[in-house]
């Protein structure tokens, strides 16, 4: 798991009024009460911050924050 890649998700989260402070790589979306609407939101946002396309259904409410970021991983992109 990229701990730096995870970080951005929460950032990201944090941009779109998701409260944060209890989030953990573990926690789901679904957990977070993020509705299928503001999954979509979330990955147009993190679209733009990693330069890649996430395609829809890529991200699903019962993925932890981790999952979420192992996909963005597997498309390439390493942080800094």
């Amino acid at each position: 798991m990229d701990v730096s890649i995870v970080s951005r998700v929460v950032t990201v989260l944090g941009e779109l009024d998701v409260p944060t402070a209890d989030v953990t790589p573990d926690t789901t979306f679904e957990a977070m009460e993020i509705d299928s609407l503001l999954l979509e939101e979330l990955a147009l946002r993190l679209q733009k911050t990693f330069g890649v396309e996430i395609e829809m259904g890529e991200l699903v409410p019962e993925q932890t924050v981790a999952e979420a970021a192992a996909v963005i991983a597997a498309k390439g992109v390493t942080v800094a």
